[in-house]
């Protein structure tokens, strides 16, 4: 998914090729020279799904530790304005204070979301060194102990659940942080069974937001997010979690490498994953994310190097083909790794869903034929009603109209652009899959902030009406040849920014949630196998 800072929004429209190119932006099948890595037939699709990212507003909670999903720590001086901005004092390497400046307290949300009611009333706080907590917002003290205190939530319109260090011994600093459900086992399971169980039907598990792919600034190994580290919502999550994950729920994993890394970050990755996965899961690897969509870093990166190493004279086709190139090192670095089990690796070559001269040129390009097993793209599909020149003509619509206008796009353009992108895969010898994919009402450029539109899009994702809309969608792409559909995504808050979860909170009724109950209804009625990952 499109992001821009914290801000959500995609466009489609933002590079056309065909306006760059004219009549090359469309290569007929018998313009491209014939495949040389051909792939096995397309198995019936699978879905897999996108993780929403983790951060102390999420409303999913996949750790048993739900500290781990906490805000990073702030100085928050006595008496004075709420404020973020005062520096941290010394931190240890797991991201604790070694001191607590003096007038101060240094504060965490620990849970920064209201809809909490999938959560007892009492939790347990555990910690190891000396100093001591106190609880803020909305979290009370019920019982202290040594390295164990009980809290009360008094409920999410009190604000979030978060905790103040007040006091720390400099030798041996308070640290270790945990929150945790009663009851909780001396050993506790790393993710929450219920949280195992709502993605149990998934076949791959794509970790782009998890990894904070999008804008990522990390360039070398020593720079990855660490698992002892106080949270895992800044900066990304751990490469263990993400294995151990894959490895509990039998998923294969979906990696996306971030666009600075170096080959020595790329090997040391690599390395691990082969350590760690289970050796019955294969591996998606794809470099960066949405490298073709000019609001992101990566592709303003891409298009720098291609123009920089004179890829092409033009930068949007240097950027693509820099993407291509990189993509193909990243994939080699993979399979020197995984040496005789190269085969599990499944090399991803994304492109522009909306246009299928970047696939064909980004498969086209260099060594890419040799390494890529997918192209992927992300057949979305109501995106150009966030169009900020409609809006005036949008906001005039019902929601039964609004619906209408989705149905029939599903029925035409949508079909045709899946189809002409399953053309270009075939001709390639490479199987299609979704890398995301769903609704994109979503307003953009401006239109994000007109109240009527917001309202009329979040009552669009609601409706009955919707789920019919979702199938009707996986089944053309089921029927265009396409095979793993990885959606767009678990969970969150629907607002202006978009409509993107399944579901919108853990508390929520699924049967109040039309694209949970489509994809749910796909999946029993297109069950892959046991143990198939749609590689």
């Amino acid at each position: 998914m499109a992001f821009a800072g914290r801000t959500k929004i995609k466009s489609y429209f933002a590079v056309l090729a065909l306006a760059l190119f004219g009549g090359t932006a469309n290569p007929s099948e018998a313009q491209i020279s014939a495949p040389s890595r051909v792939q096995e037939p397309a198995r019936r699709a699978g879905l897999g799904i996108n993780l929403a990212e983790i951060t102390y507003w999420t409303t999913e909670h996949p750790f048993t530790n739900l500290a781990l999903h906490a805000s990073r720590w702030r100085t928050q001086p006595r008496g004075k304005p709420f404020t973020w901005d005062v520096p941290l004092p010394p931190m240890t390497d797991d991201n604790y204070p070694k001191a607590v400046p003096q007038g101060s307290g240094m504060e965490s949300f620990l849970l920064g979301t209201s809809a909490r009611g999938h959560l007892p009333k009492e939790l347990v706080v555990l910690y190891d060194g000396k100093g001591r907590l106190q609880y803020t917002f909305g979290a009370h003290l019920k019982q202290r102990g040594a390295g164990r205190d009980i809290i009360t939530d008094l409920g999410g319109e009190r604000g979030a659940i978060a905790v103040q260090i007040v006091e720390t011994d400099p030798a041996d600093p308070l640290r270790n942080i945990r929150l945790h459900e009663p009851n909780v086992p001396t050993n506790p399971p790393t993710f929450r069974q219920a949280f195992l169980d709502r993605w149990a039907g998934m076949s791959v598990l794509r970790f782009m937001d998890w990894m904070q792919t999008n804008n990522s600034k990390v360039r070398r190994w020593e720079q990855r997010p660490p698992k002892a580290s106080f949270t895992q919502a800044e900066g990304g999550v751990a490469l263990e979690y993400m294995i151990g994950l894959s490895n509990v729920q039998k998923a294969a994993p979906w990696f996306c490498i971030p666009h600075l890394a170096d080959d020595e970050y790329v090997r040391h990755f690599a390395e691990q994953v082969k350590q760690e996965l289970d050796p019955s899961l294969p591996v998606y690897v794809e470099y960066s994310n949405e490298v073709w969509n000019g609001i992101f870093e990566q592709s303003r990166h891409a298009a720098r190097m291609g123009t920089q190493l004179g890829l092409s004279s033009n930068e949007f086709e240097a950027q693509l083909r820099y993407y291509s190139q990189r993509t193909t090192e990243v994939l080699k670095i993979w399979e020197q790794v995984f040496a005789d089990q190269k085969s599990r690796i499944i090399g991803v070559y994304a492109a522009q869903a909306a246009n299928p001269w970047t696939s064909s040129t980004v498969l086209e390009w260099g060594e890419a034929r040799r390494y890529a097993d997918v192209l992927a793209v992300a057949p979305y599909f109501g995106n150009a009603l966030g169009d900020p020149k409609r809006q005036g003509q949008v906001v005039g619509l019902s929601v039964d109209q609004v619906l209408q206008t989705l149905a029939r796009e599903v029925e035409m353009e949508n079909k045709k652009m899946i189809e002409s992108q399953a053309a270009v895969a075939r001709a390639m010898g490479v199987r299609l899959v979704a890398y995301e994919g769903g609704q994109h009402l979503a307003g953009y450029a401006g239109s994000e902030n007109n109240p009527k539109l917001e309202q009329l899009f979040l009552s669009a994702n609601r409706h009955p009406r919707m789920k019919d809309i979702y199938l009707s969608h996986l089944n053309h792409w089921k029927a265009a040849g396409g095979d793993l559909f990885v959606l767009y995504n678990s969970m969150g808050v629907y607002g202006k920014w978009g409509s993107w979860g399944l579901l919108e909170t853990e508390q929520q009724d699924p049967s109040t949630a039309p694209k949970w109950e489509a994809v749910q209804q796909f999946m029993r009625d297109n069950a892959l196998a046991q143990g198939q990952h749609g590689e």
